[in-house]
């Protein structure tokens, strides 16, 4: 039998110091973007004399999203476990209403009109299915080793969703709730082999509905394995490289000038790296890094499951978005609408991270809290036998 290994948990001085980074890293990057979101999409709005109403618009979405991360970080597990089914059933609700009543923009219904807002409920969607998730497998215990409580009931809560979204149509965001779903079950404690076969069934019924029902799906594949020289990759590749170490300064961008399609949201990276350069980019990457690095950190100060397996969700959720975003920018993946985290224009997304942040933060107020009584720690720090891998060893895993 293999020696027990032991966990060791952030000490409560350290999570408070994180939660200063944390939050300070999600500020500077959405500081960032209002700054870069501004620069990419004043031609626009100069041309209609409306360039001071945009930022107007811009500055109330950062707001919007700050007193929503603290709005969310006041909210315990106890108060979030009780939340997970309402709003998960709320959010479904939503995605079924978005079908019926919401408007078709771009040969798609993924939005709501909400008065003068237009509000997308995947983004909220996802959130609910981490969640809910959550609860289930905390709920569960170690009955998440079988697969009906570990993989079966978990992937119909993301499946029911997902579906919603993929008759938007949205292929990409369905896949992304799915995937996101996979890796709250993983760091839960479900079995891999069962999270696999389960995930590769949905994947490949998800991927055939899109391939053979929507051309686009085909055409931006097509795009991307040959490119040509007016695509959206291409040009976003070309103001990457103009851009050089240093950049060719702010606001002196060419690509903006109508050459990078979408500059403003999922091609904003390309405009940070024309416009600041190689140094842009990875001061970019670094504060992502500060807010992977101390969520981390807060993750390992938790002590019951449920706040375990959800913030490993929230935390994760922003980290896959940014790695598929400089992807698609990198042109190393087909071409999806997935917005650059903090940083790309767009209030649902925005506001919906930064809730995540805040719940997060929520989470590690009050680290000993279990609203299911399935505490993964007794004390400072306990040993995990390496037959039957914890939650928190998983985190540690998957993420360091």
């Amino acid at each position: 039998m293999k020696a027990a290994r032991t966990v060791s948990y952030t000490r409560p001085d350290q999570m408070a110091a994180s939660r200063r980074w944390l939050f300070g890293s999600m500020l500077a990057l959405m500081g960032l973007g209002l700054v870069m979101v501004y620069s990419a999409d004043i031609l626009k709005h100069m041309d209609r004399g409306k360039d001071l109403v945009f930022l107007q618009k811009q500055l109330v979405r950062f707001g919007v999203g700050v007193a929503g991360f603290l709005v969310a970080s006041r909210v315990g597990p106890r108060l979030l476990f009780g939340l997970s089914r309402p709003l998960w059933l709320l959010a479904v609700a939503l995605l079924g209403l978005v079908l019926v009543l919401g408007p078709e923009i771009n040969q798609a219904q993924r939005w709501l009109v909400i008065g003068p807002v237009l509000f997308q409920p995947s983004e909220l969607a996802r959130v609910a299915t981490i969640i809910l998730i959550g609860a289930w497998m905390a709920a569960a215990g170690e009955r998440t080793r079988n697969l009906r409580e570990g993989a079966f009931v978990p992937l119909i809560i993301a499946a029911i969703p997902a579906a919603l979204v993929l008759i938007e149509p949205d292929l990409g965001s369905s896949l992304y709730l799915l995937f996101m779903a996979v890796l709250v079950l993983w760091v839960g404690g479900a079995r891999s082999l069962h999270l696999m076969a389960g995930f590769l069934t949905c994947l490949l019924g998800a991927a055939a509905y899109g391939w053979t029902r929507f051309a686009h799906v085909s055409h931006r594949i097509d795009l991307w394995l040959h490119p040509e020289p007016t695509s959206q990759v291409s040009q976003g590749l070309t103001a990457l490289a103009s851009g050089g170490i240093w950049g060719a300064g702010l606001g002196a961008s060419v690509g903006k000038w109508g050459f990078v399609p979408e500059a403003e949201s999922d091609f904003v990276l390309a405009i940070i790296g024309e416009e600041l350069g190689l140094v842009g980019i990875l001061l970019v990457l670094l504060l992502y890094g500060v807010f992977l690095w101390h969520g981390v950190r807060l993750l390992m100060g938790l002590r019951s499951r449920f706040a375990l397996v959800v913030g490993s969700g929230l935390i994760m959720q922003v980290v896959v978005q940014a790695l598929a975003n400089v992807a698609v920018v990198a042109g190393t993946v087909p071409p999806k609408g997935i917005p650059l985290p903090f940083v790309s224009a767009g209030g649902s997304s925005r506001l919906v991270l930064c809730i995540s942040a805040g719940l997060l933060l929520g989470l590690s107020r009050r680290p000993e809290e279990d609203p299911v009584g399935d505490s993964v720690l007794a004390g400072g720090s306990r040993p995990v036998p390496s037959e039957d891998p914890a939650v928190a060893e998983r985190v540690v895993e998957g993420m360091g």
